[in-house]
């Protein structure tokens, strides 16, 4: 299998406010994150921004996740992205003119996905919307943007289920 270059964000809660940033990113550095772009603006959260090579995008994602782990002790992945987003999130993310999803989504362009939240914004799993403009418009859509939503929406409902596993439990109590 060849080895394909995925670009994804892990957003991680760390154990406390952390000192110095450079220290953080020296540790996730010596980790192996010498491949993902640093942000540090909360005092308890870290982003990371990842260009990495792998067999896969769930590949990617799982290395990625160990090697935060092991530079941060007591880190836990909050999210990954992209899995969802609104109109405007879509529209930039695949250089269209947010009036122009805004079309597809109100009807005019045809089936559009439903959405996974209705609010204000309405948010969708990129994968729908992506595989929909393949599908339904026949765009190009680069194959490895769908695997990479399509796994990080795969993680994100592992996520969720864990959290809601642990709430479960202490419902019970």
């Amino acid at each position: 299998m060849t080895m394909s270059l995925y670009e994804f964000e892990m957003i991680f809660s760390l154990a406390g406010p952390f000192g110095d940033p450079d220290d953080i990113v020296n540790a996730l550095f010596e980790a192996g994150c010498d491949d993902a772009i640093i942000g540090v603006a909360k005092r308890d959260r870290i982003g990371l921004g990842f260009a990495r090579e792998a067999k896969s995008a769930g590949q990617a994602m799982a290395a990625a996740e160990r090697e935060v782990r092991k530079a941060l002790s007591g880190a836990e992945l909050i999210e990954v992205r992209p899995d969802l987003v609104n109109l405007s999130d879509m529209a930039e993310r695949l250089g269209y003119s947010r009036q122009n999803m805004q079309k597809y989504a109100s009807g005019n362009g045809g089936s559009f996905p439903h959405p996974a939240h209705v609010g204000a914004p309405d948010v969708w799993h990129f994968y729908d919307v992506l595989l929909w403009l393949r599908d339904e418009k026949q765009v190009a859509v680069d194959g490895t943007l769908i695997e990479v939503s399509f796994a990080a929406a795969e993680i994100n409902a592992r996520l969720q289920s864990e959290r809601l596993a642990i709430q479960q439990r202490r419902i019970a109590i």
